[in-house]
């Protein structure tokens, strides 16, 4: 039974006992069974291992209560991670015509960035209660670190990435 149902049907009945109560005189506790309804319908749920919280995607580049990997830099130039664990795979973004920027935000989440050592990039997180990890041992679990990887040159079109993390863990690895 959806929670929709449920609602619609305690509607039900809180107005039949109204009618009951001004139509027969009679008092029917409508608070106390409205509670012991919601308390019975609850256990069910649980016990049924429907209360689960759902994997709920809230879009193409954000996850929520979830688990997915990404790949490549999104159109909008953001991934979002709420209670939830991402890969993000980099690994593939070479030959860059122009800088490309982009925004990684974890909360309350794990969020773990994959890219290659020869990748022109520069990594910037701000970890507020959480932990950035990041290559060449820069770690943080409150304020900033920053990582440039020994591929980058100012001068020419490199990944700049911005990762904020709040009660969270971002991480980066870096392969061959």
């Amino acid at each position: 039974m959806g929670f929709g149902i449920f609602i619609g049907i305690l509607l039900i009945l809180v107005g039949i006992a109204i009618i009951i109560r001004v139509v027969f005189n009679i008092d029917i506790p409508v608070f106390k069974l409205f509670i012991a309804l919601l308390l019975l319908y609850i256990g069910i749920r649980l016990l049924s291992g429907d209360f689960s919280p759902r994997h709920i995607h809230a879009g193409e580049n954000a996850v929520i209560f979830g688990e997915t990997e990404f790949k490549g830099i999104p159109k909008d130039q953001e991934y979002t991670v709420i209670f939830g664990e991402a890969r993000i795979d980099l690994t593939h973004e070479a030959g860059f015509s122009e800088t490309q920027s982009l925004k990684i935000n974890t909360i309350f989440g794990s969020s773990e960035l994959i890219i290659r050592e020869n990748q022109p990039i520069r990594i910037k997180a701000d970890a507020a209660f959480a932990d950035a990890k990041l290559p060449g041992a820069n770690e943080t679990s409150f304020g900033k670190v920053s990582y440039q990887s020994d591929s980058l040159n100012l001068q020419e079109p490199f990944l700049d990435i911005e990762a904020h993390v709040v009660f969270g863990e971002f991480k980066v690895l870096q392969i061959d």
